[in-house]
C-alpha cells in the first residue's frame, strides 16, 4: 500500500509537471485542454489523487479505461506523430520538449506499471467492458470535429491532430482512420485486461488454495 501511495504520488507529479510546461508553451490560439493527451493526463492524474486519499475498494473497470487512454496517447504520440522516432532526440530540460516526453512516455509507461503490480488482489477486469471502453475517444472525436467545424476555415490548428483534418483528408479520410483506431483501441483494451489477468493470476491462485481437508488428494 506504501509502495503503491509513493509511486502514484511521483505519477502525479510528472503528470502535473507536463502539464504545466504544455500550458505555458501552448499559450495561444490552441487551448491545451482541447488536447487528448492534456485531457488523458489530467484524468490520470485525478483518479490517482483519489486512489491516495481514498479507502475504497478500487474499480479495475475505471482503472482500466484510464489506464487505456494514457496509453493510447503515448502510442497515437510515438507512432503518428513522432513516426517512431527516438524520444529522447527532442527531449529538453525545460518546455514543450519536457512538456511532451513527461505526458507521452513518462506517465503511460508508469500507469501501465501500476497497471500490472497493484490492486492485483482486486477482482478481475471482465472482458465485455473493452469495447466500452471506446466511448471516450469516440466522444473525444466527435468533439474535435465539431469544434473544427465552428471554427473558421483556415484557423491554426482548427483540428487538433493531423489524422482528424477534415480539410485534408475530407469526413470520409478521417472516417475510414478512426475506424482503423477504434479497432485498434479495443484490441488494445482486451490486451490490458489479458495482462492485469496473467500478472494476477499468481495471487489468484494462492488466495484459492488452502489446507487440504481430510479426503482431498493432490493431482
Amino acid at each position: 500500500m506504501v509502495w503503491a501511495t509513493m509511486f502514484r504520488l511521483v505519477l502525479i507529479a510528472a503528470g502535473v509537471t507536463g502539464m504545466v510546461y504544455t500550458w505555458m508553451a501552448l499559450a495561444g490560439p490552441l487551448h491545451p485542454l482541447v488536447l487528448f493527451t492534456v485531457q488523458s493526463n489530467l484524468m490520470l492524474a485525478g483518479y490517482c489523487a483519489w486512489r491516495v486519499v481514498s479507502r475504497r475498494r478500487p474499480s479495475l473497470e475505471v482503472k482500466g479505461a484510464v489506464t487505456l487512454y494514457i496509453v493510447i496517447t503515448g502510442l497515437i504520440w510515438h507512432f503518428l506523430r513522432m513516426r517512431g522516432a527516438n524520444p529522447f532526440e527532442r527531449l529538453s530540460h525545460s518546455g514543450l520538449g519536457l512538456g511532451n516526453f513527461l505526458l507521452h512516455y513518462v506517465t503511460p509507461i508508469m500507469a501501465v506499471v501500476d497497471w500490472l503490480l497493484f490492486d492485483r488482489t482486486a477482482a478481475r477486469p471482465r472482458w465485455a467492458v473493452a469495447p466500452v471502453w471506446l466511448a471516450y475517444p469516440v466522444a473525444y472525436l466527435a468533439f474535435a470535429l465539431v469544434r473544427g467545424a465552428l471554427l473558421p476555415p483556415g484557423a491554426w490548428k482548427r483540428y487538433p491532430y493531423p489524422f482528424l483534418n477534415v480539410d485534408t483528408y475530407g469526413y470520409g479520410g478521417v472516417s475510414i482512420m478512426a475506424v482503423g483506431l477504434a479497432v485498434c483501441f479495443v484490441l488494445l483494451g482486451y490486451g490490458l485486461i489479458a495482462l492485469h489477468r496473467l500478472a494476477n493470476r499468481p495471487n489468484r491462485t494462492a488466495a484459492g488454495s488452502g489446507p487440504m481437508r481430510p479426503g482431498m488428494s493432490e493431482e
